[in-house]
């Protein structure tokens, strides 16, 4: 048993800081993909429609993201088996590689479809890698964490996210500095997936220093599960129900609103392609800084299903209000909506990590967390698409964005009271 002394708070830190720049490059991935997607769609799958151009181009998160759930096998197999710190870093380097690849994409007016099969194979092993990225960082985050820090060091790491759309924002203005106007559709596009190396550079540096989880080494390490996954859905499947379906009505928030949001903002409102970044800056900037102290708070109260089951029935509460905000048009009145949902996101969602790693034992903790929230996010993933096509069903955006989001919301609320008894501030099992 590791003692307390081990788990020092600096070295957690360390490694929670670690996990921010990691999360932040991976999701930086996927919103880049969503920053280009009225640009680049016709690219890959013209159409005589914008819009159904758009909505084959959303359909490729989705194939993308049903690699995650394999990823997350395979890394937690390997991860629960020969240790979590080789798995984490060499997800991250495949990640990087396939997201920095898009950026040199032929399109298909000059491949013909190719084109499409070659970005769908890239988003496929983005999918895959992106699995073991995640949820290393959960795992390891936690097992370094004193009890009585966790919901701290992992609110630091989920701020990760927010990260990610601040990396995209930045990206962004730089491609729309190198190649205005025109240029933009001709190849400033492929700078913001260049502009990726930057991030990916930093956090594979910080990662290359942090050590190997002491909760493994103490207590797995001379004799790992031979087969961790199917420990899980033996012992823990309905824990696997219960955080999966959580993470789908979170991750359906965050891909169909937050992420969405530069998407949505460019189709129906005429604010300026500046304005918009400052709407996702004021959204993530937030939630990026207020994250590790509502991670903190969890510690505090010691509850932690109470707190996102509470926070899944605001936002279902609240999600129609926010989109009409945004459908106005107002600069000011999109900051504050931006602001608003930013905080109540990030509120549940920095208290994910802690209380899926006290849910679960160390052995098959890797495999756990990383099938269950790839499995949940996945399935979410359809988000982006399906608020599209409710939207055209409904003739109304807001109301296709409003319906589906309020339901996910309201659901994942119900379910996480589902889940085990509380242990906050208790040694892991």
């Amino acid at each position: 048993m590791a003692n307390n002394g081990e788990k020092d708070w600096k070295t957690a830190l360390k490694v929670a800081i670690s996990a921010n720049l990691g999360w932040g490059f991976e999701l930086f991935d996927l919103v880049v993909y969503l920053y280009v997607a009225t640009t680049i769609a016709p690219l890959f799958f013209p159409s005589s429609s914008k819009i159904a151009s758009l909505l084959l181009f959303l359909l490729t998160i989705v194939i993308g993201y049903f690699a995650r759930p394999l990823g997350g096998i395979f890394f937690g197999h390997y991860g629960d088996r020969i240790g979590r710190k080789r798995l984490w870093f060499v997800s991250l380097a495949g990640m990087g590689i396939a997201t920095v690849s898009i950026g040199f994409l032929p399109t298909y007016y000059q491949i013909g479809i190719l084109a499409t099969v070659l970005i769908i194979l890239l988003r496929i092993v983005q999918g895959f890698f992106l699995a073991g990225e995640w949820g290393g960082g959960m795992t390891l985050v936690n097992e370094f964490s004193p009890p009585n820090l966790r919901g701290l060091m992992s609110g630091i790491q989920q701020g990760g996210a927010a990260l990610g759309l601040i990396f995209a924002v930045i990206a962004n203005e730089v491609a729309l500095a190198l190649a205005p106007g025109s240029a933009f559709q001709a190849y400033g596009w492929r700078i913001m997936f260049w502009f990726g190396v930057v991030p990916l550079a930093i956090a594979l540096a910080i990662r290359w220093k942090v050590g190997e989880s002491i909760e493994w080494l103490n207590k797995v390490a001379n004799n790992p599960e031979k087969v961790p996954i199917a420990t899980v859905f033996k012992k823990w499947w309905k824990l696997v129900i219960i955080a999966a379906i959580v993470l789908f009505s979170s991750g359906s928030i965050y891909y169909g609103i937050i992420a969405y949001m530069p998407t949505f903002l460019g189709l129906y409102t005429n604010l300026s392609a500046y304005q918009i970044d400052n709407v996702v800056l004021a959204t993530n900037l937030i939630w990026l800084f207020i994250s590790p102290l509502t991670g903190y708070l969890s510690d505090l109260l010691k509850v932690r299903k109470l707190l996102i089951a509470i926070l899944g029935f605001i936002i279902g509460a609240l999600v129609y209000p926010i989109i009409i905000l945004l459908a106005t048009g107002s600069y000011i009145l999109s900051i504050i909506a931006g602001l608003v949902l930013g905080f109540l996101f990030a509120f549940q969602y920095s208290i994910f990590p802690a209380w899926l790693s006290e849910n679960i034992t160390t052995n098959v903790r890797y495999s756990y967390i990383a099938f269950s929230i790839n499995l949940g996010v996945a399935l979410s993933s359809f988000a982006p698409y399906i608020v599209t096509f409710l939207g055209l069903v409904f003739n109304n955006p807001v109301t296709g964005i409003a319906v589906f989001d309020i339901i996910t919301s309201i659901l994942g609320g119900i379910v996480a009271l589902m889940s085990p008894r509380d242990r906050v501030g208790l040694e892991l099992h």
